[in-house]
């Protein structure tokens, strides 16, 4: 059970972190959006697009092969040279994408902005320099994960976040520079963050070392995640510009209010745990039962996360109107469907693990490709007569046809039974839950009693599912840590996951 204490561990620390993050987000909603029309929040929404699909690009596959490539040895002088060589790598690939993105600026920034947007040059130069600090940062990133330096990461990151909220502040209240003051502001916090993150590497890690054939090794093992990784980003983003080609800007603002919002819990519920998941399965792969931990981790993730989803979705009908003006108010609803759509694109994490564990990652292209391309027909085909609540459907649509293709390609490597028909009757039962709740009893209660209410049926969501097994969890954890059974092992544990002191 050592590898589930450690997901338990290392996801509460990256979730406390997600927790701050994401309160801090939401806290700073009623700025932005008072300080940000719809159509400059657009502006924004258009530009993080072009930020992601970059990044995604450069980083989506070169740090997951880092990673898979340090597992190949136990020495430090291969760690030195995986690691060295990845760092490298990562910057001359940023570098390389990056520049003709910036000597394009101008037709790019006419292009997607529109030509009345007369800073749209010196918004992409912002957002270049922006995606190159933050690749290398994404790297180092990496590196804390393996080695499970969870506290470390929190830490950093957290001072980033302050950073980050203070310059925002100071750049759109004090010195109201709108648009140029948050994308400054995050330039600035990025850098900043980067440069700590660098410090700890050199200072933890061995002499620069490069090595190209490990640098061919990744190089293979990445190329087929860049494109998915690219795809799947585009899945979560490229419904945004077709807004802007089919609506105007400010449907695009609320649109993007909505997708942020719901993309901030996806994140809070499922990055703490992705943070340690590609990690772990390696670990579980080593075990005798493998397959009985991965289907038990499954149902685990349906139950726990179906439950989070389903509280996020109620709860925001009481909470949004405090943070935001009314010109946003549309976006409430179409939370609850872009948080469906992020269930079900959240569990191909589990059916993408075969590949992994096999270094067959071109079993991931058919379910990115023919994704991204029911993503694009199905929102050309919703958006003109829905709009943006088109968009939210087709999100739903095209992640339900991403993660079942991938589950049926890696079937062909390693089948895992995973429980397919107990978790969609949960899901259904999630649905009918939120509908009932939504459309039969908030309708007749305040504010206070609609968040109440909520917190209450998610919580009998969460004994019903998740208690029989924390119970039996909490059994045998009380058993292992016996002090004449296993006092000894778990005096090693507790001396091979200490963090060092670097910050």
């Amino acid at each position: 059970m050592k590898h589930v204490r450690d997901l338990l561990k290392h996801s509460t620390i990256y979730m406390i972190g997600q927790i701050l993050t994401r309160m801090a987000s939401i806290l700073m909603l009623p700025l932005y959006t008072y300080c940000l029309t719809p159509a400059e929040y657009g502006i924004i929404a258009l530009l993080d697009l072009t930020a992601a699909l970059l990044s995604t690009l450069i980083a989506g596959g070169m740090v997951p092969a880092i990673s898979r490539h340090h597992f190949d040895g136990d020495d430090e002088s291969h760690f030195d040279r995986v690691w060295w060589t990845g760092l490298m790598s990562v910057t001359a690939i940023a570098v390389t994408v990056c520049l003709p993105i910036w000597v394009f600026r101008r037709p790019l920034a006419d292009l997607t902005l529109g030509t009345q947007i007369t800073d749209g040059a010196w918004f992409y130069t912002l957002t270049v320099l922006t995606i190159i600090t933050a690749a290398v940062g994404q790297t180092v990133d990496a590196y804390l994960r393996i080695l499970k330096w969870s506290g470390v990461f929190v830490s950093i990151s957290l001072g980033r976040l302050l950073l980050n909220v203070g310059l925002n502040v100071w750049f759109l209240v004090k010195l109201k520079m709108g648009v140029e003051g948050l994308l400054l502001g995050n330039l600035l916090a990025t850098a900043a963050n980067t440069l700590v993150l660098l410090t700890v590497f050199v200072r933890t890690r061995g002499a620069f070392r490069l090595d190209l054939t490990i640098f061919r090794q990744m190089l293979h093992f990445s190329r087929p995640l860049i494109v998915t990784s690219l795809a799947s980003m585009m899945l979560h983003e490229v419904d945004r510009f077709l807004l802007a080609l089919y609506a105007d800007l400010d449907e695009v603002g609320v649109y993007a209010l909505a997708h942020k919002i719901g993309f901030a819990v996806h994140t809070l519920c499922l990055l703490p745990l992705l943070s340690i998941w590609h990690v772990t399965i390696y670990e579980i792969d080593r075990l005798p039962n493998a397959e009985q931990e991965f289907r038990r981790m499954f149902r685990w993730f349906v139950s726990g996360v179906g439950v989070l989803f389903l509280g996020a979705s109620l709860t925001v009908h009481p909470v949004l109107p405090w943070l935001t003006t009314d010109d946003y108010g549309p976006a409430i609803d179409l939370i609850s469907v872009i948080l469906l759509g992020f269930f079900i694109f959240g569990l191909s994490f589990h059916f993408e693990v075969p590949a992994l564990l096999s270094k067959r990652t071109q079993l991931l292209l058919p379910g990115s490709l023919i994704a991204l391309a029911v993503n694009i027909g199905t929102n050309m085909i919703l958006i003109p007569p829905l709009g943006a609540w088109g968009a939210a459907w087709a999100g739903v649509i095209t992640y339900a046809v991403y993660s079942f293709v991938i589950l049926y390609c890696c079937r062909t490597v390693k089948t895992i039974d995973y429980p397919l028909l107990p978790s969609a009757f949960k899901l259904a039962a999630f649905c009918g839950t939120w509908m009932a709740v939504r459309y039969l009893a908030f309708p007749s209660l305040g504010a206070i009693g609609q968040i109440v209410l909520s917190v209450a049926v998610c919580s009998v969501w969460a004994l019903v599912l998740l208690g029989p097994d924390a119970l039996v969890w909490w059994k045998h954890r009380r058993h292992e840590a016996d002090p004449i059974t296993d006092s000894a092992p778990a005096q090693q544990t507790q001396v091979a996951e200490e963090e060092p002191a670097l910050v």
